[in-house]
């Protein structure tokens, strides 16, 4: 199964929003780092980025998801 990002976050606390989101409407999804943790709500170079990768069958309802999620529709 291939996965694909719709999404990426600045910090954990975000993602985690994004993914109950996303897991609440069945739609499973898996995060990604790319760099590592720290205490400090600082980002250099996208250290921090967490990437919320959902299946490609499931990418469109995704991202509209994350668009009504991102306008405070939801």
């Amino acid at each position: 199964m291939k996965y694909v990002t719709v999404y990426r976050a600045w910090g954990e606390a975000e993602a985690r929003v994004v993914q109950g989101l996303l897991e609440s409407s069945g739609i499973r999804c898996r995060l990604r780092e790319r760099g590592p943790q720290s205490i400090y709500p600082v980002t250099v170079d996208g250290l921090a980025e967490i990437q919320i990768m959902v299946p490609e069958e499931d990418e469109a309802e995704a991202r509209a998801l994350v668009r009504a999620y991102r306008s405070g529709e939801l």
